[in-house]
């Protein structure tokens, strides 16, 4: 499944616009974000809800910027705390994905950069959004036939992601299916990769139960 797939329309703002419009944006469709264009379309920047709460709280505060060394950066908060003007308190640069990026590049990028929104760019253009709670979605929805079917087919999935994320191969470990009961068998060196094996086996779709006999190798 790509990000084309799962993605949705958003509302946008002009980064010319006044806050108090981005504000009544999140408050109204819930999303937690306003992608900010320009006026050709352009993505320029994104509003969250972090921003505008920044915003708030640091509008309260009336200290004047001192003369120091930092003068320029306390300028640049001074402008985000107290514009009025979209363009000034946006996030910018805006992590995007292109519409053909996978469900695992999308939460490799939404993990990497701790964010919850990511836009979907294609030529320089807005063309959607991808929220964490659309991407768990949609990993809720994977098509059934993304699911190994039949305890051989299961037994094959298992055993090439065991290797694949553990490199965990026979014969240290060994996995046979029964009525779509996956049994582990074989020996490792801890507790933390027993239980990694485990939960291995149980992330393969279609998977209805793991008996883990796997045992701990003998310390000498």
């Amino acid at each position: 499944m790509l990000a084309k797939d799962i993605m949705t329309t958003p509302v946008t703002i002009d980064e010319g616009h006044n806050v108090r419009e981005a504000v009544e944006i999140v408050n109204a469709s819930k999303i937690g974000a306003v992608p900010v264009v320009d006026g050709e379309g352009r993505l320029t920047g994104i509003v969250t809800e972090g921003d505008l709460l920044r915003r708030v709280a640091s509008s309260w505060a009336r200290r004047a910027v001192p003369h120091t060394r930092d003068r320029d950066d306390a300028l640049a908060d001074y402008v985000k705390a107290r514009s009025w003007r979209v363009k000034d308190v946006m996030s910018t640069p805006v992590i995007s994905a292109a519409p053909t990026a996978t469900t695992s590049q999308l939460a490799e990028l939404l993990q990497a950069h701790d964010i919850k929104h990511l836009p979907v760019v294609e030529n320089g253009r807005l063309a959607g959004m991808i929220s964490r709670r659309d991407l768990m979605r949609a990993l809720l929805d994977v098509p059934r036939q993304c699911t190994a079917s039949g305890d051989e087919a299961l037994g094959i999935a298992v055993r090439s992601r065991l290797d694949a994320e553990l490199e965990i191969t026979p014969p240290m470990v060994n996995a046979t299916v029964s009525n779509g009961v996956v049994t582990l068998r074989g020996e490792v060196e801890t507790e933390l990769e027993r239980s990694a094996a485990r939960v291995a086996a149980e992330s393969v779709r279609g998977v209805g139960g793991v008996v883990n006999k796997i045992t701990l190798a003998s310390a000498w």
